[in-house]
């Protein structure tokens, strides 16, 4: 995402006019009691939780995994200064902010070379070009690495253009970008239909939960098929409502988890990754622990790679992409087990999941060219997996993770939180 923290971001006036008529979802709108009745699908999985964070490249965060297709050996990339840089262990938890563009992606890609991430990123700013090539491994992320051992790690998952955030977002619940190459977007602007559309209108209860930070509005508001009906509006609600609905027993059946705007939360650079991995593995312990577990499928991927090095050229199956790999863990009682999914997917192939489940039509083509994420599972021998995986640093016992849910939605790493703020700032998109 760009430093300025979107330019889709509209003045206080037009986000007070939307409240006051009515466009953004207020609590009177929310839905009460239990969900509505649930329609079964044609395999054991009956929710769908969809976790989108925020910019980091497969290589990035599992390119040392055993058995993944990870970073080649003796890899070195110019630097744009007449130097070169190669992959490296990065001895801290966090980088700077890598440029991500469109334009920057591209000059990555380097028409499938895939060596130009390094230069990209240095002629931005001096020392950028080593950050771009730099990995976590188990020492930082190692819930993540528990996750993808015990259950399903995908390493041909791809988001689905080369671009920053709010496009690929766009693809992975409509099946397209509408156009969009950046993170320039307006209020209602977006004619495509949605995954939100169809779930409605058949019945089948879903809720998009955004960060308590965005500064206007959550990105399905963006469309006017959800921002036109206040029965849809009413199911956009904020991070807060999550840990009460799973408390309650209240989880819809497709849920989209979205925390881009709260850098700390989403791993966004330049944020500490380990407090963003403590946040998720709250909430997948909140999951683990609810009565939805035994039939709930999570998706846990990233939205865009953020100008890190992968070494996997995308393919490119349309004018848009597909972009670089992103880490994509398919964690249920009914994933495989310790197993790499090798297929070719991107996010579209979430949607797929989802409409094949339900019966959905497809949205888009790409959609249905897209690889599905139903090699992950074994739906007729499920490894009931129910026991939450710890952190290095020590388990979070279940009664706790509920709370610890709702404060981390709130925090900013105290030691970072410098970083957050000078990116986050309301502007006006200019016409």
């Amino acid at each position: 995402m760009a430093r300025t923290r979107r330019g889709r971001i509209v003045s206080t006036g037009l986000l007070m006019a939307l409240v006051i008529g009515g466009l953004v979802a207020t609590n009177y709108l929310r839905p009460t009691g239990r969900p509505d009745s649930e329609i079964l699908g044609t395999t054991p999985i009956r929710r769908v939780v969809v976790i989108m964070k925020e910019n980091h490249a497969f290589d990035n965060y599992f390119g040392t995994f055993p058995g993944v297709d990870g970073i080649p050996r003796a890899v070195s990339l110019p630097d744009g200064r007449g130097g070169s840089v190669s992959p490296h262990w990065i001895n801290m938890n966090w980088t700077p902010d890598l440029p991500h563009s469109r334009t920057a992606m591209i000059e990555s890609y380097h028409s499938g070379s895939n060596d130009l991430f390094a230069a990209v990123a240095e002629s931005q700013a001096y020392g950028l070009g080593n950050a771009s090539m730099g990995y976590y491994d188990r020492r930082q992320l190692g819930y993540y690495w528990s996750l993808a051992e015990n259950y399903t790690i995908a390493d041909r998952y791809f988001h689905s253009m080369l671009g920053p955030t709010v496009p690929n977002r766009l693809f992975s619940f409509a099946g397209t970008n509408d156009g969009l190459e950046s993170n320039a977007i307006k209020l209602a602007t977006i004619s495509s239909p949605t995954i939100f559309g169809q779930l409605q209108s058949r019945g089948i209860s879903w809720r998009y939960y955004y960060s308590p930070r965005v500064l206007v509005a959550p990105l399905p508001t963006y469309f006017p098929e959800v921002a036109s009906r206040p029965d849809m509006m009413a199911r956009v609600v904020p991070m807060d409502e999550l840990s009460k609905d799973l408390s309650s027993g209240n989880l819809a059946q497709v849920v989209y988890v979205d925390p881009s705007e709260d850098f700390s939360i989403s791993e966004h650079p330049p944020e500490d990754v380990t407090v963003g991995e403590a946040w998720t593995k709250a909430l997948m312990d909140a999951i683990m622990s609810s009565s939805s577990w035994s039939s709930t499928a999570i998706f846990l991927t990233w939205d865009e790679s953020g100008g890190f090095y992968d070494h996997a050229p995308p393919p490119q199956v349309d004018h848009w992409g597909y972009g670089f790999r992103v880490p994509m863990i398919v964690v249920s009682p009914y994933a495989r087990r310790g197993f790499v999914d090798h297929d070719t997917m991107d996010h579209t192939s979430i949607l797929k999941f989802i409409a094949d489940n339900w019966q959905l039509p497809y949205l888009t083509e790409r959609e249905a060219r897209a690889g599905n994420l139903t090699t992950a599972f074994e739906f007729m021998a499920p490894s009931g997996i129910a026991a939450r995986v710890s952190l290095a640093s020590g388990e979070v016992a279940p009664a706790a993770s509920m709370e610890l849910l709702k404060k981390s939605s709130k925090r900013i790493s105290s030691g970072m939180e410098h970083n957050s703020l000078q990116f986050i700032r309301l502007q006006k998109v200019e016409a």
